[in-house]
């Protein structure tokens, strides 16, 4: 089982995971809904939205060891699937954010000659309403789902502590 300091580690890295994947999801609507902070709020996002993926990824497989560790209950297997299904949802953010940054900003990606050829397209004027409406919904989402997974694992931790 991966140990950071005597401790399971997918209790360590957990707390990145609960931190961060609301901060970024939240940051995804507001960049969404607000142009004016656009122009700050792309180069942190960006990064959030990079690092959740290989975090949850990490945690998911700390998880997995600690899960075989320590045996199998039914709310640690519900708390199991939930950690899986946030991985899925960290790269799906990741797209959804790749996205909104790229139309709002289409002139960075079209400075490169291999790229030149999307500036209609990312030029277009439905293109950043519609990345706007993803991101929105991925960051909600996002947020929901990084909740309900560390909802369910405190309960199958603290469920038996009553």
């Amino acid at each position: 089982m991966l140990e950071i300091a005597g401790l399971p580690a997918h209790i360590l890295l957990i707390h990145g995971v609960v931190v961060l994947a609301p901060l970024a999801g939240v940051s995804a609507v507001v960049f969404a809904l607000i142009g004016r902070t656009r122009r700050y709020l792309a180069g942190p996002l960006g990064v959030l939205a990079l690092v959740l993926v290989p975090l949850s990824v990490l945690t998911a497989e700390a998880g997995e060891q600690l899960e075989k560790a320590r045996g199998l209950s039914r709310l640690i297997e519900e708390h199991a699937h939930q950690g899986s299904f946030l991985r899925y949802v960290t790269v799906l953010f990741l797209v959804a954010v790749a996205a909104q940054i790229a139309a709002a900003f289409p002139s960075i990606l079209t400075r490169r000659p291999a790229l030149r050829g999307l500036r209609g397209l990312l030029e277009s004027r439905w293109l950043l309403p519609a990345t706007s409406v993803l991101g929105i919904l991925a960051g909600l989402f996002l947020v929901y789902q990084s909740i309900l997974t560390g909802h369910s694992g405190a309960v199958s931790v603290w469920a038996g502590a009553r």
